[in-house]
């Protein structure tokens, strides 16, 4: 399964979503995504069927206004290359479609990638998805960003890792693993959202074109110093 959280075009609201074939299939019923998944695996499928079935709209996907898939309810902790691990506050979590926003008197940001797992209050791990943490070269925390989707354990078939590539304007510019057996256990001991990021990007100046592509966690681009920021 891959769940999106995305922004209605008929009000605006919020809402779950599944995408299939191209398409965003809005979930029918009244829970976010963080509620389906505290229900744990049965409901989460039983839900992805009702929004095949009976969607309350379905939307081209590249035409979709991407939130971040679900902002946690409890810190997001990181794991960095040559830092401590960070406690990230939800408030700091961005969808990729909001982009990221300079602080005043910041001239570029570096960004850390990699990938985030989600585990429920059981234990039981539920979805990863892409992550980048966005700060100042003095290390300052501005955000991060999730997404584009939460990608389930059955969608996986099997990855014992997960590679991504970035690029900055078309240029290679990092790769990088991560483990998912690793990631998973940090998750499952935690029993909350935890993100290792092992790749840096140093130096972004606004308008600088950046692309993360990680394969069955799906891909996404911005561009450094623009987008709402929230």
């Amino acid at each position: 399964m891959r769940w999106v959280t995305y922004l209605s075009p008929s009000g605006g609201e919020q809402r779950p979503g599944v995408v299939d074939d191209g398409c965003v299939f809005g979930y029918p019923g009244p829970e976010d995504l963080p509620q389906l998944l505290a229900k744990g695996t049965a409901a989460l499928r039983e839900a992805h069927r009702q929004a095949l079935a009976e969607p309350v709209e379905i939307i081209v996907e590249f035409e979709t206004r991407l939130c971040a898939p679900l902002v946690p309810e409890r810190p997001l902790t990181v794991v960095r290359v040559e830092a401590d691990p960070l406690a990230l506050h939800p408030a700091l979590v961005r969808g990729t479609d909001d982009g990221v926003l300079l602080p005043p008197g910041t001239g570029v940001l570096d960004a850390e990638v990699g990938v985030a797992a989600f585990a429920s209050s059981t234990g039981e791990v539920v979805g990863y998805t892409l992550a980048c943490l966005w700060s100042t070269p003095q290390r300052k925390t501005v955000a991060v960003t999730l997404g584009p989707a939460l990608v389930t354990e059955e969608e996986l078939d099997g990855a014992a890792v997960f590679p991504f590539t970035v690029s900055v304007d078309d240029v290679a510019a990092a790769q990088g693993t991560v483990e998912r057996g690793l990631l998973a256990r940090r998750a499952e001991a935690d029993r909350g959202p935890v993100g290792v990021l092992p790749a840096r990007v140093r130096s972004l100046a606004a308008g600088a074109e950046f692309f993360v592509d990680a394969g069955l966690l799906g891909m996404f681009e911005l561009r450094v110093g623009s987008g709402t920021g929230t």
